[in-house]
This record gives structure tokens, C-alpha cells and sequence, in this order.
């Protein structure tokens, strides 16, 4: 059952399937997520409108991921941004309420950042690469 509270991020989570099946892990040193199910919006605004209308289409499910290199466990991510085959992700917001959760096939992308000044970091982008689902037991 989903919890009625607020939350703090510490507990977000992003789980994966490399080979875009059903075993999922956990995505190691992972820092942040991002998901944005914005969807289209096709004008439809006809003779004798008085303003602007328009209808919603299909979400646009994408993100960003953020994590620290680790050279133990970051090349796996990258294996799989290198062989451009859909991963199966699953977003958690708090793995203390493992019932809700967003998950689906995805494309992912990903770079690393090294400063003289600071950790060593990757990010990426995702994107759908299949149907999404939210899931709230």
C-alpha cells in the first residue's frame, strides 16, 4: 500500500535488466533520476473558437540517470549503452514503498564527467523503448 507522506530522495532507487527481460538488479551508485511523461498536444482549434484549443496524445516517457563512476560496476552500464539494445528500468521513488514504481523498456545514452576538482560522475538520458507502466499497490 502506497505511504501518505512526503518524502526524502535517499531512498529512490533504479533497478535494471540489461538484457531487457525480467531480472532486474540494482543499479549501482546511482544518485538521481528523472522521468518526464509529458505528452503531445495537437491543435484543434476550429472556425468560430474563441481561443485556442487543444487535445492531449500519448506520454512521451524519458529521463535522465546520474550516478558515480565506480570502475567495479560502471562499465556494465556502458556495455549496454554500447550495444544499442533496449534495458529494462524500473524507477523507484522509495524502496521503502517497493509497491509504486515506473518501469518499461528503455534506450539508454550515458557520458562520464572527470574533474580534477571533484568525483568522477556519469550521466545519462533515457528513453522509452516499449510500452511504460506506473505501478501504486
Amino acid at each position: 500500500m502506497a505511504l501518505n507522506q512526503r518524502i526524502h530522495g535517499k531512498n529512490g532507487q533504479i533497478k535494471w535488466d540489461p538484457a531487457g527481460g525480467v531480472s532486474l538488479v540494482v543499479l549501482a551508485d546511482m544518485k538521481t533520476w528523472t522521468l518526464d511523461m509529458s505528452t503531445d498536444r495537437v491543435d484543434v482549434t476550429a472556425f468560430g473558437d474563441t481561443n485556442k484549443r487543444r487535445v492531449s496524445g500519448l506520454p512521451d516517457f524519458q529521463g535522465t540517470l546520474n550516478a558515480w563512476w565506480n570502475a567495479a560496476t560502471s562499465p556494465a552500464y556502458f556495455s549496454a549503452v554500447l550495444a544499442g539494445t533496449p534495458v529494462t528500468l524500473r524507477l523507484m521513488p522509495n524502496t521503502a514503498d517497493p509497491g509504486v514504481y515506473y518501469q518499461g523498456l528503455a534506450n539508454v545514452d550515458g557520458s562520464i564527467s572527470v574533474d580534477a576538482t571533484g568525483a568522477a560522475a556519469i550521466t545519462g538520458k533515457w528513453d522509452a523503448a516499449g510500452n511504460w507502466t506506473q505501478t501504486a499497490s
